[in-house]
């Protein structure tokens, strides 16, 4: 179960990642176009909802049976996840937005890169 979720983090942290290091003013419009018809309070229950998905990994990590590095992998995706959805709606600028895509481009492939070391290292 562990390796699947992995894979899946390389792989959805990776292309999310590419995406916004690669054409990070296109994604930002993208999004001001798409954050234009939503409201701030569905975005922060969306960031909340992440939140709270992360919190759950973080209580089975701390289970007898959770210290894998699966969990831990969980735990940061989702809070990534609920940054980038909280933000978005706080600061709906283009140039925030560019900003935002840059650096949270980095942040997603640097998950997918720590993600396939501890794959590796597994």
């Amino acid at each position: 179960m562990g390796r699947f979720y992995i894979w899946f983090v390389i792989i959805v942290a990776g292309l999310a990642g590419a995406i916004r290091i690669l054409l990070p003013r296109r994604f930002a419009e993208l999004q001001a176009e798409r954050l234009r018809h939503r409201t701030v309070s569905r975005e922060r229950l969306k960031s909340l909802l992440f939140a709270v998905v992360g919190l759950v990994f973080g209580a089975i990590y701390f289970a007898p049976w959770g210290h894998q590095s699966w969990v831990a992998i969980g735990v940061v995706f989702s809070f990534l996840s609920a940054a980038e959805c909280f933000f978005q709606a706080q600061f709906r600028s283009l140039d925030a937005l560019i900003f935002q895509s840059r650096l949270l481009g980095i942040l997603y492939l640097g998950l997918a890169a720590a993600s396939y070391i501890l794959l590796a290292r597994a």
